[in-house]
């Protein structure tokens, strides 16, 4: 009787070892699954590093992350159209595709911060003395097409200082890369860029005159965003997405020498003095956060510059186009 007893016994334990180790094995083997995915950007620039640091370092693959495919679609609202219809996962571009999207009937979220600031500034050629908003009196200003933010940068300043667009000042609208041209050529006074071509215009004797990312210290400039169905159906990508870009970001201040040369190689047509003192110009400027929560008041700056410009006509607020628990979880994690 005994041994019988012995050997159900030992049975009960086999069969509840067998139990444990192949739950087990398939927690890991969920664990190890790797998620191959495409993601949209509005086109390859400097604004979006992060997401390059975190594939190149590896922080993607730590991850469990692959990416199939990083395509420039052109525009935000193309960018997050591509994640609306199944085809990405995730987007990058500002916050207010989101809004513009959720009035068509598009369901998305924006979750974390890659680039913050206003990363704009204004270059003219030597001798430009510019103190003050007022000292714009009189210039004629070269900027990108309405609506890219440069342009409503400029014209949120000028607003807000009482100068008038149409006398006290001219504004020359060109396709967004072309400024710099317009003002060496003569036909502009002052040229309002983003990086690198502000460090290519300083290469060639221009000096800055104007740096809005002193206006903006918090400002959602360009976020990771996603749609309802990725964070339902696939919250832990989602998660691990995130963690990725964190890594990245604490990657970037801690390490600025292996962050330019991961961005130099991400832009091999560009000279790389210029990249590295882009890149540099857009850590000592806080443009990439330490830390990418997307915070209330950095949303708020960026939607409150879209009313402004009129393209946001309804209200929006943060709980609607925002889920901030992704980076929450983060915080939570390091106590």
């Amino acid at each position: 009787m005994m041994n019988k007893k012995r050997f159900q016994l030992c049975m009960t334990a086999m069969i509840l070892m067998l139990i444990v180790t192949a739950c087990g094995g398939k927690q890991e083997a969920a664990q190890t699954k790797t998620d191959v995915i495409m993601v949209s950007e509005v086109y390859h620039n400097l604004l979006y590093l992060p997401l390059y640091v975190a594939k190149e370092k590896g922080y993607l693959a730590e991850n469990h992350i692959e990416l199939s495919t990083i395509t420039a679609a052109g525009s935000g609202p193309a960018a997050l159209a591509s994640v609306l219809s199944g085809e990405s996962k995730f987007s990058f571009h500002g916050p207010e595709h989101v809004a513009f999207a959720r009035s068509n009937g598009g369901d998305a979220k924006s979750l974390f911060i890659l680039s913050g600031s206003a990363p704009v500034w204004a270059v003219a050629k030597g001798g430009t003395t510019i103190s003050s908003p007022q000292d714009f009196i009189g210039k004629t200003i070269v900027t990108g097409i309405a609506p890219t933010s440069s342009n409503s940068l400029l014209r949120k300043l000028f607003a807000d200082n009482g100068i008038d667009i149409e006398k006290d000042v001219t504004i020359t609208e060109v396709q967004n890369g072309s400024e710099l041209g317009t003002l060496l050529a003569g036909k502009a006074d002052i040229a309002v860029v983003y990086e690198p071509q502000l460090d290519q215009g300083l290469a060639q004797g221009l000096e800055i005159v104007y740096d809005f990312t002193k206006d903006y210290p918090d400002f959602a400039f360009a976020t990771l965003n996603t749609s309802a169905k990725v964070i339902a159906d696939s919250p832990d990508l989602a998660q691990r997405m995130v963690q990725a870009l964190q890594n990245a970001l604490q990657f970037i201040h801690s390490d600025p020498a292996a962050t330019k040369e991961i961005a130099v190689k991400e832009f091999p047509n560009l000279d790389a003095e210029i990249v590295q003192n882009a890149v540099q110009r857009m850590i000592d400027s806080k443009v990439y956060p330490l830390d990418g929560t997307l915070t209330e008041s950095a949303f708020q700056t960026a939607i409150d510059m879209q009313k402004f410009i009129g393209n946001l006509k309804a209200d929006v607020t943060y709980e609607e186009l925002v889920d901030s628990s992704f980076a929450d979880a983060l915080a939570d994690n390091k106590e």
